[in-house]
């Protein structure tokens, strides 16, 4: 089985790869590997499933006539074990082997199981695949109360729709505070109050140490602080990692993910890289490579890789992290680098008083480099003016005078017409 093109993923990056790939390439065969079964479908969604808001049925985002129709032929529970770029095929964990011309690698990422006593032996649960949401939105029908290990992002997204199901939970988080990728100390305390108010426990600034099994089929957890929680269902968050299963350093250069170029080439020709296994520079310079696990950079790589493949030249400007989404009656945003550094300058929207949370970080330059939001969903809007100026390495004083009480799309777009790039 040969194909001139090989994607190997289901997700953001390979479905935005097939539609470029398509609009320069209408001929060239195209083969999906996919580790898990069925169509593609909405990760970001699976929360909403959980707590009974979304189907089954308004999960799937491709039907098996959408592949067709792009001619795409998809190869799905066939995980993949071996990348072999001498032969230039891949081998298939039941023993098929597919050859290929030009080879994507978005595996994209796997939970990360903490170093727990006794994990391994109690019934917990992750919240990363559809498997993974069928089995906690069982589990969640009988539970009264619940531990969610991790107040990051997806611990809280796993938190959000068991509180949605009345589930009476406790909160464990490492760090001082919730979603420390995300938030801000202030914004991190604010959050949490927000959290609490929802009659939720929280234990920070600890771990679970273990997890046993009583005899009445609960779940008793004993924290590094010396408490000790008895629960009904337990929910594993710790964070992921880029799916390296198939990858060797035999294969291709690998850092923290797989090392790509600006063209999203890996050290192999012919094998590309996208989506959260791609180790990318990071937009705001420096030097860094990044890896960010969010679907719009997947889908940006997906295009851009896309379109290398069938022998474009289309340059990745780099990975701008961004997070916007509803928790606990909370709209949270963040773009770029919203923790200052030395040298940056912090402006707080508002002067950081009221119920909203607004805070714009400019760098040594006076480059707008990050932006924080934590409010209700009508101001959440700015962000996406925030995200633009970023994009288009803006100043500060460019938009400075719009900041009270609140600048616009509309404001920016007609008072500000001259951007230095």
């Amino acid at each position: 089985m040969d194909a001139r093109y090989v994607l190997v993923g289901n997700s953001a990056a390979s479905l935005a790869a097939v539609d470029w790939i398509r609009k320069y390439d209408r001929e060239g065969r195209i083969l999906l590997v996919n580790r898990e079964p069925g169509p593609a479908y909405s990760r970001v969604a699976l929360p909403y499933y959980v707590a009974g808001e979304m189907t089954l049925e308004d999960l799937w985002i491709r039907t098996p006539r959408d592949y067709e129709e792009k001619g795409v032929e998809l190869l799905d529970a066939a995980p993949v074990v071996a990348v072999d770029p001498e032969a230039r095929k891949i081998s298939l964990a039941d023993g098929r082997s597919v050859g290929y011309e030009k080879l994507l690698l978005a595996t994209g990422s796997e939970c990360v199981a903490p170093p727990v006593s006794g994990l391994s032996e109690v019934p917990v649960h992750y919240l990363w695949t559809l498997e993974d949401a069928r089995g906690l939105k069982a589990a969640a029908e009988k539970a009264r109360t619940g531990l969610v290990i991790g107040g990051g992002f997806i611990g809280m997204l796993a938190a959000e729709a068991l509180r949605k199901l009345r589930i009476r939970l406790t909160i464990v988080e490492m760090a001082p505070q919730l979603l420390p990728q995300l938030l801000d100390e202030e914004g991190g305390k604010r959050f949490g109050e927000a959290v609490r108010d929802e009659g939720v426990t929280l234990e920070l600034g600890t771990t679970v140490r273990t997890l046993a099994r009583k005899p009445s089929g609960e779940i008793e957890a004993e924290l590094g602080n010396g408490r000790k929680v008895v629960v009904d269902l337990v929910v594993v968050a710790a964070g992921v990692r880029p799916n390296l299963s198939c990858v060797t350093p035999e294969v291709c250069e690998i850092g923290r993910g797989i090392l790509v170029d600006e063209f999203l080439r890996t050290s192999r020709p012919g094998i590309f890289a996208a989506g959260d296994v791609a180790e990318v520079v990071d937009f705001l310079g420096g030097g860094q490579r990044v890896l960010h696990a969010i679907w719009p950079s997947a889908v940006e790589q997906g295009r851009i890789a896309g379109a290398n493949m069938t022998g474009r030249q289309i340059a990745y400007d780099g990975s701008l992290g961004m997070n916007v989404v509803e928790l606990f009656h909370v709209t949270l945003a963040q773009i770029g680098r919203f923790r200052e550094g030395p040298g940056d300058d912090v402006k707080l929207l508002g002067g950081g008083r009221g119920d909203a949370y607004r805070k714009i970080v400019v760098d040594r330059d006076g480059v707008v480099v990050g932006a924080m939001y934590l409010g209700d969903a009508h101001g959440v809007a700015e962000m996406g003016v925030v995200h633009s100026w970023i994009r288009r390495r803006a100043r500060w004083k460019d938009f400075e005078r719009h900041h009270q009480p609140r600048f616009t799309y509309a404001l920016t777009v007609r008072d500000v017409p001259e951007v230095r790039t």
